[in-house]
């Protein structure tokens, strides 16, 4: 059939499509017309020795709009709602990348290692990488199931500006709170400028802007998007970037009641994303920081090489990030001091300086400073710790009234211990001393909940949530008119995914001595095929069984190189199914299919397409 008068497009069919096995003998409908500029012609499909096509009817007017291949995605038959969608080849010998055999020696981490290696990531600069199409198709794999998740609790898609006036982040007060993470500039007109690492600022500024009445909530925005915080030491390829991609969500309500109760709702949609991805995760409480809110919790990946120390109970389901874990301090204290020689040899003074005043906090010595502690007591972000010698002189100098005494609740203003004052050379009353939990928990402390053990253990934090509360709302004005008339506040929540942390923490879990094993959910290609030889059959074999999986789902190895070097990339490049076709897998009865997680091998027919799509989906 002439090119001139019609062409015909290769079609790849998803497991459970009915055309498969009663293919239809006319397509009537389509998902989307505008695929086909002229859809209202005629579309036949083509049936060849078991391969699947259409054609179609000339166009109109002269004008061709001519497509490589298309995906079937839904049921294809009379009366079906059918989808066919614009792909294009994916072949090794064009693809954007370049393997190494070699291990960098600036890698420490597995996957940042492998995904140099395979090509999937550049440096640009420190903390700053160049994307290659593979780990770009990984981002929007994981995206799209982040997408997925928050739609499902009716979140609603946005984009929001990474320049941002420093004008809004001086109203919610983080413009001077934060440090020299957050990259300030002014722009043309000298206006001053912030390159946003977060978007609490940005997202109730456009709720403000938009919503004014109660009736209107609760609701939830979320985007996806390059953020960039000005990282001192970034590490670990992609677990600590300057820039990094980032899906970021903000909710606002009525009550705090209601707050709750969307907050339980993004923790399940999280749990399910990360299973989604493959990714085995630990939900932790944690400290709110820089964010500010009541309660906040992490979603860890539990690794040797993670930058977070983390306590959990294997007797229940307690698991705290170490700046806010708890225990049970009384009691280890005293066990442990058991074989002290009276008071002085029990506690342990250590000395802070807060803007003009001296801290002094007293802590068994059996127990360090939580500095994250201590800092939510005295309710300042700007404690900076002095050696003992600075310490006694800065006391010296500002006595009584330029000294904050804080006991560690181990001790208590009725323990023994505090006899010890008189020797700490403080003239402060035990009236003006505060109490409160300053020091951080070890291995072995008992566990709040049951009393079990905790363990130590490291890990990456892959995800984020806060219980905001009214801290932005208030400084920046966020309200909505009540039933009542009445102009009230709104509760918000925040939540974020770091997309190519994620990533990373994927291949920490998924790769082997080869290479990289990617979950299906998220592997660039569900297949990787090897032609071997050059002869006829083999090739056309080849080139089958790609038309039927179809371009968008997998990755044809054409290049001119021995097949141990394609064997090597393809365990490298680590998609879930290799696809070897070959002189001898014909003789065999069709194409070796090998897991690249199990290492499973099986011959499957080329005529049996209904075999070969459900190994790879």
């Amino acid at each position: 059939m002439s090119r001139a008068v019609a062409e015909t497009w290769s079609i790849g069919a998803r497991p459970g499509c009915t055309s498969l096995v009663n293919p239809p003998l006319e397509l009537t409908m389509m998902s989307r017309p505008e695929a086909f500029r002229y859809h209202k012609a005629p579309i036949r499909p083509l049936f060849d020795e078991g391969r699947i096509g259409f054609e179609r009817c000339p166009p109109v007017d002269g004008e061709r709009r001519w497509y490589r291949e298309f995906n079937l995605a839904l049921l294809i038959g009379r009366g079906f709602f059918v989808y066919l969608e614009e792909g294009m080849d994916m072949k090794l010998s064009s693809l954007l990348f370049k393997t190494d055999r070699n291990v960098p020696t600036d890698a420490e981490l597995s996957s940042h290692q492998l995904l140099l290696r395979a090509g999937y990531i550049r440096r640009v600069s420190a903390g700053i990488y160049s994307y290659g199409p593979l780990a770009t198709r990984v981002l929007h794999k994981i995206g799209a199931i982040a997408r997925d998740e928050m739609n499902q609790i009716g979140g609603q898609e946005v984009l929001l500006p990474v320049v941002q006036p420093a004008g809004i982040w001086e109203e919610s007060g983080r413009l001077s709170s934060i440090g020299e993470d957050l990259t300030r500039f002014k722009d043309r007109t000298d206006g001053e400028m912030v390159l946003a690492m977060t978007h609490e600022e940005a997202a109730t500024d456009l709720f403000r802007s938009l919503v004014q009445s109660y009736r209107e909530l609760p609701l939830t925005i979320y985007q996806i998007q390059m953020k960039f915080r000005d990282e001192l030491r970034p590490r670990g390829g992609l677990i600590r970037l300057r820039e990094f991609l980032m899906k970021d969500a903000y909710s606002f309500h009525l009550t705090d009641d209601d707050l709750d109760r969307h907050y339980q709702e993004v923790l399940q949609a999280y749990h399910r994303f990360f299973q989604r991805c493959g990714l085995d995760i630990l939900a932790v409480e944690s400290d709110t920081g820089m964010m500010g809110g009541g309660v906040a919790h992490e979603f860890m990946f539990l690794c040797d090489a993670g930058e977070d120390t983390l306590f959990v109970c294997p007797q229940c389901d307690y698991a705290a990030n170490r700046e806010v874990a708890i225990a049970d301090k009384g009691a280890y204290c005293l066990r442990a001091s058991a074989d002290g020689e009276g008071v002085h040899g029990t506690i342990h003074l250590s000395f802070y300086r807060c803007a003009e005043m001296v801290v002094a906090a007293i802590t068994p010595s059996t127990l360090g400073v939580n500095e994250t502690k201590l800092q939510k007591l005295l309710g300042r972000g700007d404690v900076v710790r002095m050696d003992e010698v600075s310490g006694q002189r800065a006391v010296a100098k500002t006595r009584s009234g330029g000294v904050r005494v804080v006991i560690d609740d181990a001790l208590g203003l009725d323990s023994p211990w505090t006899e010890a004052f008189a020797d700490l050379d403080l003239a402060v009353s035990r009236d003006c001393a505060e109490v409160g939990d300053i020091t951080s928990v070890r291995a072995g402390m008992p566990c709040p909940n049951c009393g079990g053990g905790l363990c130590e253990v490291r890990g990456i934090e892959a995800a984020n949530t806060f219980k905001l509360g009214t801290k932005y709302s208030d400084t920046m004005n966020a309200v909505v008119t009540d039933a009542g008339g009445r102009a009230r506040e709104v509760s918000m929540g925040c939540y974020g995914i770091g997309i190519a942390r994620v990533m990373a923490c994927i291949l920490e879990q998924h790769h082997d001595d080869q290479g990289m094993v990617w979950p299906k959910s998220v592997a660039p290609y569900g297949a990787h095929i090897i032609p071997v030889g050059a002869e006829p059959s083999v090739i056309a074999a080849a080139g089958a069984v790609y038309r039927a999986i179809g371009a968008e789902n997998a990755l044809y190895d054409d290049r001119d190189l021995h097949p141990g070097s394609k064997f090597t990339d393809a365990d490298l490049l680590g998609m879930p199914t290799r696809i070897t076709v070959s002189r001898r897998s014909l003789a065999a009865g069709g194409v070796e299919v090998k897991d690249r997680k199990t290492g499973a091998v099986q011959i499957v027919s080329v005529t049996d397409l209904h075999g070969l799509m459900k190994l790879i989906e």
